[in-house]
């Protein structure tokens, strides 16, 4: 999934509502022992629905690199964990010895966060989204829907719709994530929707918005934003305006409108 934050210069400034990685306002997260899979991550504090949780960090570095990596490990095997996420094209986060939390995510078949892929001022990055409201103490979890290379592992995340095993058939991805033992290759598939890659402002944008009362997504644009109020104003189809504070609503960017 493509999505893109405005720029720096966004007329709402501070306030925009689209600059997640900007504003980096990550969740306070600690780390737990498993019994049956090693180390988790919880959250110490609620999240919404739609919040931004931390950002998936480490090394970049391309193709060849990461397949020196991995032959090497897979030779010395000492039964090591890697973390290697493949964003794109010659672009792989190598979260392995320089990362953060969030390479502790777990995978469960019941998940309550999500991978996205996003354009922040013209570089590609990698953020874990809330699927659903998360309780404190919660763990926190995405569908990893490996790809398996090496023998069959089975699942253990305890889920009421467990798919007992890990792995699936080989497929295109837009993002793919190595995260296992060193002895299988495991790869993350996230379905590949291309959206704008360029954003520079808020105002402007066209919206995809969950209308409350008429109960479903309707197409409309960012006609002005009120920075005193942090309420931005949208003009639909037949003209008419709606003012919205877009931090409570749903929405999603389709394309850029320029005046």
């Amino acid at each position: 999934m493509m999505f893109a934050c405005c720029s720096s210069g966004c007329r709402c400034g501070n306030k925009c509502a689209n600059r997640s990685f900007q504003h980096r306002p990550m969740k306070k997260t600690k780390l737990i022992t498993k019994e049956k899979y090693g180390t988790g991550l919880v959250t110490e504090e609620e999240i919404k629905k739609g919040d931004f949780v931390i950002e998936y960090v480490g090394e970049v570095i391309d193709d060849q690199t990461c397949e020196e990596r991995l032959w090497r490990m897979k030779r010395l095997y000492r039964g090591d964990k890697f973390y290697l996420c493949e964003v794109s094209s010659n672009m792989v986060i190598d979260a392995t010895n320089k990362g953060n939390m969030s390479r502790f995510i777990n995978h469960s078949c019941e998940r309550n966060t999500e991978m996205q892929k996003w354009t922040v001022d013209g570089d590609t990055r990698v953020g874990i989204f809330a699927l659903r409201d998360i309780k404190k103490g919660e763990e926190l979890t995405y569908d990893c829907k490996f790809v398996q290379f090496g023998a069959d592992q089975d699942c253990h995340c305890g889920s009421s719709n467990c798919r007992k095993m890990l792995g699936t058939t080989k497929s295109v991805n837009s993002i793919i994530f190595r995260n296992g033992h060193s002895g299988s290759f495991q790869k993350q598939h996230v379905e590949k929707k291309r959206r704008e890659t360029k954003c520079e402002n808020c105002v402007g944008q066209i919206l995809r918005l969950w209308h409350q009362l008429q109960r479903k997504y309707v197409k409309c644009w960012v006609f002005d934003f009120d920075q005193e109020t942090e309420i931005h104003t949208l003009q639909f189809p037949d003209f008419h305006l709606e003012k919205f504070n877009l931090k409570e609503e749903e929405w999603h960017i389709l394309s850029v409108r320029y005046y």
